[in-house]
Parts: C-alpha cells; structure tokens; sequence
C-alpha cells in the first residue's frame, strides 16, 4: 500500500470550489477508514511540512501556494493542481479501498470510478 501525502491550501484555486474540496475531503476520510495511509497537511496551520519536503517546498516557490494541492504518493510528485479522484485513491490505497463509497451503488464497482 502506498504512502499518499496531501498538500492542500484552503486559498488555492482548487481549495475556492467548496463542493470539490468537500467531496475530496469526504473521499480521503473514507479511504482513511478503508485501511489507506494518507496524510494531510492544509497550509495554514502545517506550513513547516511545507517547506521540509524538497518537492512541495520547489512547487510552491515555482508556481505559488495557489497552485496547490500537490499530492505525493510514496515520496513522488503524483498529482497538483486537483484534487485526488475516488480512482486515484482507490488505485494509491490499494484493494481496500476500493470502495469508497459503498452507499453510493456505483463507486469503483468493475473500475468504474468517478
């Protein structure tokens, strides 16, 4: 199982849309409670963590914290700019957490993710 890291500023422009940023948040809760390693970092209150890993540090001073999220999976760069979707975790976190969202009926069922 992989180690996904998640930088995240509330300010960015990803962090503005209150549904995605919602929804994202609701996914990375359910791929927690599934068994998935990830860590959540939001700059505001986490700005060391920032600045400690080389990856997020040179992104940020390259493109600017409005940039972010920056996602990491096992220590590389995975995805920025977005929020992780339900298949991203899904394929990260390994088997267990393929379903994210079994209320939902439809979520990762035969890899049909959204």
């Amino acid at each position: 199982m992989a180690r996904i890291q998640i930088f995240e500023s509330a300010r960015s422009e990803a962090g503005r849309s209150t549904q995605n940023r919602l929804q994202a948040m609701a996914d990375i809760a359910r791929a927690r409670e599934q068994g998935a390693d990830i860590e959540h970092f939001e700059f505001a209150s986490d700005a060391p963590e920032f600045m400690r890993d080389p990856q997020v540090k040179t992104y940020i001073e390259t493109v600017g914290a409005d940039a972010l999220p920056v996602i990491l999976v096992d220590g590389k760069q995975a995805l920025a700019g977005r929020y992780p979707t339900r298949a991203e975790l899904a394929r990260w976190g390994g088997a267990s957490v393929i379903k994210l969202h079994p209320d939902s009926g439809n979520c990762c069922s035969g890899g049909n993710c959204g």
